[in-house]
């Protein structure tokens, strides 16, 4: 299917943490690749070895604007797989604060996960309706729109979620077998200008 151009190869632009951080090190430390503006902006990844959401949603949101939403168009859009309903809520409080604080416009997050989920933020409990403010069944069609381009999911939408637009996927998770196939596979849905996929992972090894 990949050879007969029906679905994008997901792997070809598949990299761990590890190795981004590594790639972004090297261009900070290298004198002629800094004189490049566009190789530069890379660099600020280097000091930021991530060891809290907070880390990690700067990265997935700066990697977003310098390289994600420049691509279909500037159509693409990215999921972020985490590894509870927790981590999802978390992830989408923090993607909203840090981009309120920044100013930025053209990256707009939901949230997608099942039931209702008691946090110390929310005591009273919270389901999703409620924090993206319209039904669970209206979510792939509003995402499908121009106004929303990030969408957090926990053990949601990682199966038969046909979104062409999705160029870019975060993963905050352990994955492996079907899932780790069912997964990745999000993004190898083809579409008009869409040449390439991306995935940025934090939490597994290439060979897995």
């Amino acid at each position: 299917a990949i050879e007969e151009g029906f679905i994008l190869d997901v792997l070809k632009n598949y990299t761990t943490y590890k190795e981004f951080y590594r790639f972004s090190k090297s261009i900070e430390d290298d004198p002629e690749l800094n004189k490049r503006k566009a190789v530069k902006a890379i660099g600020r990844f280097a000091s930021l070895h991530p060891v809290s959401l907070a880390q990690k949603t700067e990265i997935m949101v700066e990697h977003f604007r310098l390289v994600t939403m420049k691509r279909i168009g500037g159509k693409a859009k990215a999921m972020v797989v985490t590894s509870s309903r927790k981590h999802a809520l978390r992830y989408y409080l923090e993607f909203k604060e840090y981009i309120k604080e920044k100013g930025y416009t053209g990256i707009k997050p939901l949230v997608a996960f099942s039931g209702t989920l008691y946090d110390d933020i929310y005591p009273e409990g919270v389901t999703e309706p409620q924090l993206n403010g319209f039904g669970e069944k209206e979510l792939p069609n509003k995402f499908a729109k121009d106004e929303y381009q990030v969408l957090l999911v926990a053990d949601k939408y990682q199966t038969g979620f046909d979104q062409p637009l999705l160029h870019t996927m975060y993963v905050d998770k352990k994955l492996s077998g079907v899932k780790a196939v069912q997964t990745l596979s999000r993004l190898n849905r083809t579409y008009p200008g869409k040449e390439d996929t991306f995935v940025l992972d934090f939490a597994n090894d290439r060979d897995t």
